[in-house]
């Protein structure tokens, strides 16, 4: 009898151990995965959008952020993602380039607007007109209008407002793109830096500079976009993301971190 019980509770041990073992396995099965690419400054926002949705949909969700120039690079070579997540829709024209389409579908996200930055007290006495910063007092710092849509759009607007070819005179360095702009100004690398709204809500970068509107940046406000991959293997659940993230509380998000859904400069 007593052997009788020690074998029946054997059994019925290896038999929750199987259970337990089998729901786990499921459960690592059922968790889908989806891969987002996203510029440096879409981190935050994207961050916070990230943590809700794997909650509420039970998923896991990756970002993987860099210049524009890399992130299509990287694409192209891994054939690997879900979404793409550029700055301003000049990030597509980096995939759009090839023969191959990557872009499936596509939701428009808001604008991302571009102002001035100085350090707090504005040592070099910025004046606010964009069309000062020719002037030799100011060290700026731009960022690379070839490895991300901030440089892009920085080129396009200085370009439109006949600017450019002076400027460049007075750039010190070329950043990669919006990130270490700030940092550039804490370290007396630059006096002045052309910088996305949105990274005033980073890292306590409010407290650290000053930020000056750009009025002719309003009738050409960079427009962002979120695309989905030809690559993605779990598309119905990348859509439904991008659904999430320009429903209601996802522009309640992006509003939170300096991005409008109209174009208007109001702080």
């Amino acid at each position: 009898m007593k052997y009788i019980i020690v074998i029946i509770l054997a059994i019925f041990i290896g038999s929750c151990k199987k259970v337990k073992k089998n729901n786990t396995e499921e459960a690592k099965i059922e968790q889908k995965e989806i891969l987002i690419y996203c510029e440096n400054v879409m981190v935050p926002v994207l961050q916070e959008l990230t943590n809700d949705f794997e909650l509420k949909n039970k998923c896991k969700i990756k970002l993987h952020n860099d210049c524009s120039q890399n992130l299509a690079s990287l694409i192209q070579y891994s054939l690997e993602g879900d979404i793409y997540f550029p700055a301003s829709k000049d990030g597509f024209k980096k995939l759009q380039g090839n023969t191959k389409s990557f872009i499936t579908d596509s939701v428009f996200v808001g604008y991302n607007p571009l102002v001035v930055m100085s350090l707090k007290g504005n040592p070099s006495g910025y004046s606010g007109d964009i069309r000062s910063l020719i002037q030799k007092k100011h060290a700026v710092i731009i960022a690379n209008p070839e490895t991300s849509s901030l440089g892009f759009e920085t080129r396009k607007l200085l370009t439109h407002k006949n600017l450019y070819s002076d400027l460049i005179l007075n750039v010190v360095a070329l950043s990669t793109d919006s990130r270490g702009l700030v940092k550039s100004l804490k370290n007396s690398e630059a006096q002045l830096v052309i910088n996305w709204k949105s990274d005033l809500y980073t890292n306590g970068n409010a407290d650290e500079v000053d930020v000056f509107p750009i009025p002719e940046n309003e009738e050409m406000l960079a427009e962002i976009y979120a695309g989905i991959l030809s690559t993605s293997h779990h598309k119905d659940l990348a859509k439904d993301f991008l659904e999430y993230a320009t429903g209601e509380k996802g522009i309640s998000v992006f509003r939170k971190y300096g991005f409008n859904r109209r174009k208007s400069l109001i702080f």
